[in-house]
């Protein structure tokens, strides 16, 4: 019975994991990043979408930090682990530590594109 209680909340923070880790922020925009990027003229244009891009780097460290503490959950609990479980959230994990890094970079690009624009 405690191995099926077990397998259940496995399985349930999967799906939460699965489903809280959809992309944000452009959604919730009143403009579109595309339409912002594409009408970008003046440094404060350029400044927001640096924000932009930081905002989305800082929501993929947190999926980043949600999925270690996962593997780390799921490598004290040999019993769920053999499943693998450890591995796919380590990999997880990486993917949106490389997110939070690129958007890191893209943030970083529009603020040097806001200082040379006139």
């Amino acid at each position: 019975m405690k191995t099926w209680t077990t397998i259940s909340l496995a399985v349930a923070l999967l799906t939460l994991g699965t489903f809280s880790s959809l992309p944000v922020g452009a959604a919730a925009a009143e403009q579109s990043i595309e339409q912002m990027i594409n009408e970008a003229k003046t440094p404060a244009d350029h400044e927001a979408i640096a924000a932009f891009y930081e905002k989305e780097s800082q929501e993929a460290q947190k999926k980043y930090d949600e999925h270690k503490k996962m593997e780390e959950w799921y490598k004290k609990h040999p019993a769920l682990n053999k499943s693998g479980f450890s591995f796919h959230c380590d990999r997880i994990a990486a993917s949106y530590q490389t997110t939070a890094k690129e958007y890191e970079e893209l943030a970083k690009l529009h603020k040097e594109m806001a200082n040379s624009v006139k």
